[in-house]
């Protein structure tokens, strides 16, 4: 069996964001009766967090400060910047890794990625990682093994169970789980593969309704297809075409094109609700360049959650322990198939020409070949013999 890609991405549940950031805040100026201005504080805590966002906050936060000359207010741009500085790397969110029981490192094989969710690490993502990279591991499991992935951070984190070419998406519900400092969680999941026919990729998109992970749209950014990130993109267009600007999440790897939403954009976004959208108005969303149409992965399986129990809980514990398991091996897999592929076209006329007219496509070939190059040689012979004779 094959365990499935897993991505772990901070959260903050204990609406603590250490020293550097509370010297930041310090630094930009008081609140308007206090000498630190929580507000501020908390909207920042959006930009690193932003699967926490509340609809309305940023204008509750950011606004009422404007007019104050000795408040801090909500940094107006920089948003990437920010989430660089202050944001926690591999090594200070990762304790130790164990796959079917044999520890490896954590960071050689966790890449971080921008998503919607926020700042996550990806394991064996086709989004950041390729099969055959020195940061690919093997997932693959025989029966001796016991299909286990054990995870010690020494934050709060969610986990999210995903196929290679998915990211974890605020819009869309997936299988995941949060694990605070001091839990030790269990998350028991079951994973079927999908299995492709050759012959599936000679059918056209429009007919078989699904797409590749490298066939990817022209107007992505992102290294692989999925639904999660087709509904990424659209949403990225969305909000260019309402704000003229979008958010950083969906620009994983910074490309120049495209312009990061500050202060201003994500006021926009609010007021449009476009920060977190509903993926139905995504959906419905026509823009002057494109419709929004997504698909399917063709390669995309079905992991389903079986059980989730909290195995112990330390209320002052540092660590966040989680542990995946798939308790049963699986005994089916899907297949998509080809029902009728050009070759068994040729083969059907055939059967209809021999059944009906008592000819076939060899006896048309032929029939063809009589009137034309056996029709032709016939006369190119005939004027050569009558050359012949007459000299």
């Amino acid at each position: 069996m094959k365990f499935p890609t897993v991505a772990i991405c901070e959260v903050n549940t204990k609406n603590e964001l250490g020293e550097d950031v509370e010297a930041y805040v310090t630094s930009l100026g008081k609140g308007i009766r206090e000498e630190y201005n929580f507000d501020v504080e908390a909207h920042i805590s959006f930009i690193l967090f932003p699967s926490q966002y509340t609809h309305g906050t940023i204008k509750a936060r950011c606004l009422r400060y404007e007019d104050c000359d000795n408040c801090a207010k909500c940094p107006k741009t920089g948003y990437r910047k920010l989430v660089e500085t202050f944001g926690a790397n591999c090594t200070e969110i990762f304790e130790q890794c164990w796959l079917a029981g044999k520890e490896f490192d954590c960071c050689q094989y966790f890449l971080p990625l921008y998503t919607p969710y926020g700042t996550c690490f990806m394991l064996n993502s086709l989004q950041n990682n390729h099969p055959g990279s020195q940061h690919w591991m093997s997932l693959e499991l025989d029966r001796s093994q016991k299909p286990e992935l054990q995870v010690v951070t020494s934050r709060s984190i969610q986990v999210s169970l995903l196929n290679e070419e998915d990211i974890p998406n605020t819009a869309l519900k997936g299988i995941s789980l949060v694990i605070q400092e001091g839990q030790d969680r269990a998350l028991h999941f079951h994973s079927e593969l999908m299995a492709n026919d050759v012959d599936v990729r000679d059918i056209p998109i429009e007919a078989r309704n699904c797409r590749f992970p490298d066939e990817t749209l022209p107007w992505s950014l992102y290294h692989a297809y999925s639904f999660s990130t087709c509904i990424s993109d659209c949403t990225r267009i969305f909000q260019e075409e309402v704000c003229k600007c979008n958010s950083y999440l969906l620009n994983p790897y910074a490309d120049a094109r495209f312009v990061d939403c500050g202060l201003a954009g994500y006021s926009c976004l609010e007021a449009s609700s476009m920060i977190i959208p509903d993926v139905k108005k995504v959906m419905r969303f026509n823009s002057s360049r494109l419709q929004c149409s997504c698909l399917p992965s063709c390669a995309e399986g079905d992991i389903r959650t079986v059980y989730e129990s909290v195995l112990r809980f330390n209320p002052k514990g540092q660590e966040a322990n989680i542990t995946l398991v798939m308790p049963v091996w699986p005994t089916d897999q899907y297949r998509r198939q080809v029902l009728r592929s050009r070759l068994d076209g040729v083969v059907s006329i055939g059967g209809i020409l021999g059944l009906f007219l008592g000819a076939s496509i060899l006896s048309g070939i032929e029939f063809i070949y009589y009137f034309t190059l056996r029709a032709a040689n016939t006369a190119l012979m005939a004027r050569r013999a009558q050359q012949l004779k007459q000299t």
